[in-house]
């Protein structure tokens, strides 16, 4: 890879207390997978996962890196995911550059 590569990172926060919303857990769940496997479709994902300590207990929520060229397209990106878009997790949309990995 030569140069380097804009990439966004979703670092979300958990919304205390919780909105109601229609959805159940797992139907937001579902929906939050298919949006990290709609972003690899489209050849935006760069990574995503949970954050887990080093017994392999989750802690946090996680992070999500895709590729996006601008702000204003990384934040019409990141507001669609659904955690955020129902508002059950606040955004932290930090910009990062990829220089090395695939």
């Amino acid at each position: 890879m030569s140069g380097r590569e804009q990439c966004w990172v979703i670092h979300n926060e958990v919304v205390e207390p919780p909105p109601k919303i229609a959805l159940t857990r797992e139907q937001l769940t579902e929906l939050h997978h298919q949006f990290i496997h709609d972003l690899e479709a489209k050849g935006l994902l760069v990574g995503a996962g949970p954050f887990l300590d080093d017994a392999g207990n989750r802690f946090g929520t996680g992070m999500i890196i895709f590729r996006a060229a601008t702000r204003a397209e990384a934040e019409t990106i990141a507001n669609s995911e659904p955690y955020i878009a129902h508002g059950t997790r606040r955004l932290k949309l930090v910009p990062w550059q990829r220089i090395a990995g695939r």
